[in-house]
């Protein structure tokens, strides 16, 4: 029983002052008024029966709108409201978020198939326990992006050409590679290098790169004044409709914190709703964390399911990142 809940029990038959002495009842009045004061500030300060311990959780992401419903949930307090006290952090690289999730730098983070397969594949305590959003080929979010005098309208132009990708490794570079093989293109003809998608712009204008494969709200903001052109949207071409990105956390504080778990989840479903119901406050949001505002909305989704893991699982082992099969219902919670 909770303080609060003691004190309703006792307010009653204190109250009564009936039953003792004349002498006693002004001390008995004054008790009645200190505890229903703070049977009030007790309830004012979030501590009324049902109400939920906040869980501190580090949530790390990338500047891309596919993680909007993160920043709402938060700036709305949905995440509160679900018992956890977030704290979103800004990561340059996905492949970096798996590295701070195992050191306990961070407890939830982005990430994308390939990195969890291989992270699993190592031995590495890792599991997804969110969707974030898809790749669909009737909605595309990203694209690969030329700078103009570098001339680049086909695959087949990218020989010989410096192409900026967000992660080695990561399933953008991942799918730009497979994109390449299918259009015959060998990998050794096109040099690819990291580039974080905040510096994509200036290293596309500074001439650093010749293409980037960039995500929304980035590419738009490289189409809006010419810096770089449209070449494909690669993604569709591969496949139509592909798990994006997810949000995965340590295996072992998943088992220990349940209750946070379903919290995430119950917080981002109501961040996508009001998404959609509010966006121009969403905007709002959307421009305080990125500095910028997608003109296309992801196609967000938090429910995870084993074929968008088996794919990634096929997808791993043919572009040779793993050595060894991977089961595909160890890398989801369900």
């Amino acid at each position: 029983m909770n303080l609060q809940s003691v004190i309703q029990c006792i307010l009653p038959h204190l109250a009564r002052v009936d039953v003792v002495s004349p002498a006693a009842r002004p001390v008995l009045r004054r008790a009645v008024s200190v505890l229903a004061a703070l049977g009030l500030a007790v309830s004012a300060f979030g501590l009324a029966p049902g109400a939920q311990a906040q869980t501190r959780v580090n949530i790390g992401y990338v500047s891309a709108t596919d993680f909007l419903p993160a920043m709402i949930a938060k700036e709305r307090g949905f995440f509160e409201r679900h018992g956890i006290d977030a704290t979103l952090t800004r990561v340059a690289l996905a492949p970096n978020v798996a590295a701070a999730i195992i050191s306990g730098d961070m407890q939830i983070g982005m990430s994308t198939g390939p990195i969890l397969v291989q992270a699993v594949e190592n031995g590495l305590g890792l599991v997804a326990i969110a969707g974030a959003a898809h790749f669909r080929k009737d909605n595309p979010i990203v694209s690969v992006v030329a700078r103009p005098a570098a001339k680049i309208a086909t695959a087949a132009d990218l020989r010989g050409k410096r192409v900026g990708v967000p992660g080695l490794r990561s399933l953008l570079h991942v799918l730009f590679q497979k994109w390449l093989l299918q259009n015959n293109i060998p990998l050794n003809q096109v040099t690819m290098v990291e580039a974080p998608f905040p510096q994509m712009k200036d290293l596309l204008a500074g001439g650093t790169l010749d293409a980037v494969v960039a995500i929304e709200p980035i590419r738009s903001r490289i189409l809006a004044d010419s810096t770089g052109m449209k070449v494909a949207d690669f993604v569709g071409e591969v496949n139509p409709d592909i798990l994006a990105a997810f949000w995965m956390a340590g295996t072992d504080w998943v088992a220990k914190n349940p209750k946070a778990v379903q919290g995430f989840r119950d917080a981002l479903r109501e961040a996508i709703d009001f998404a959609r119901s509010n966006p121009t406050e969403a905007r709002t949001i959307e421009a305080k964390y990125l500095t910028v505002v997608s003109p296309v909305t992801p196609s967000w989704q938090v429910d995870l399911s084993r074929g968008e893991f088996d794919f990634m699982v096929k997808l791993s082992a043919e572009m040779g990142l793993t050595r060894q099969s991977v089961d595909p219902d160890r890398l989801f919670l369900k």
